[in-house]
């Protein structure tokens, strides 16, 4: 049973998944199982994972003056494979570039110290889960990408891959959840809606996953916790749409740069307004805190 399906006024029963809170909760390195559950689920057919092992969030820059990289999720198989896994619920400017930029951070932690390196690296993937379409001229909701020639689709190299995966274009019910996939994708877009635990999804990891997710369960500081994150993560949202919504409207009239920029303007004030931080207006816009005090933000 779900409950005012679409409208996120207040939590519910059930944690929300796209939260921050939410997601670091549930694939914590307390709940091994779950996280090694969803990366066997995306590569299933592809490879198997036995151990899941959670590696520090923060990675450092190399200079003082080089900025620090943090993740939602980072941890490495029993192989070796690294993989960073992110949840992202607002659109966001050059979000492309962002995981690129993850990947690079990475890349150059796996470089070892001493004179000599063969550079030889284990295989990284950059997981990405997002609340919004990234691209609009497909319906698939998966999306790899990797280094490759242009003409013959030959690789070049398998050990980076980016995998998108678009909840607003995953539209299965429960009834047509086949895989563990299906459900982990399911749960991520509509558990924070459902007032029971549902019969297809069922079994040890879905029952830990309710469980955990149980707002009931939650200690009085997690839950404080929890709703600020749910404040931000629908407040974030909701203000990129207004500002895509606004930006688009005064583009017709004012050519569509000018207009996205202003749409961007009164959003950031609106958000600032309610007390929500630099850094997060910072990521809903995409704008360097430099570029937003230029354009009026004070």
């Amino acid at each position: 049973m779900v409950q005012n399906e679409g409208k996120r006024k207040k939590p519910g029963r059930y944690m929300d998944l796209k939260t921050d809170h939410g997601f670091k909760t549930a694939f914590s390195e307390k709940h091994e199982k779950l996280m090694r559950s969803l990366l066997n689920g995306i590569f299933e057919g592809q490879k198997k994972i036995v151990e899941v092992k959670h590696l520090p969030l923060e990675q450092l820059g190399f200079k003082p003056e080089d900025r620090d990289t943090i993740y939602d999720l980072h941890c490495k198989d029993e192989l070796g494979a690294r993989y960073i896994v992110e949840m992202q619920v607002a659109r966001q400017k050059y979000f492309m570039e962002r995981c690129w930029l993850y990947a690079a951070a990475a890349i150059l932690k796996q470089a070892k110290k001493g004179k000599k390196w063969d550079y030889g690296m284990k295989p990284l993937f950059v997981i990405a889960i997002l609340n919004f379409n990234l691209t609009e001229d497909s319906t698939d909701y998966i999306s790899c990408y990797s280094l490759m020639d242009e003409k013959t689709k030959e690789k070049a190299s398998d050990k980076v891959q980016f995998i998108i995966i678009e909840l607003s274009k995953f539209n299965k019910t429960l009834a047509e959840l086949e895989t563990d996939l299906d459900r982990w994708l399911y749960c991520m877009k509509h558990l924070a809606e459902l007032l029971e635990q549902p019969a297809e999804l069922k079994g040890e990891i879905f029952d830990e996953l309710f469980e955990l997710a149980d707002l009931k369960t939650l200690t009085e500081e997690d839950m404080t916790t929890y709703e600020k994150s749910f404040e931000r993560c629908y407040g974030a949202e909701l203000a990129a749409d207004y500002a895509m919504e606004r930006g688009m409207e005064k583009g017709i009239q004012q050519g569509r740069e000018q207009g996205i920029q202003h749409g961007i303007l009164y959003t950031a004030k609106r958000m600032k307004e309610k007390g929500l931080d630099l850094e997060l207006i910072v990521s809903v816009t995409g704008y360097t805190p430099e570029q937003l005090r230029n354009m009026g933000l004070n």
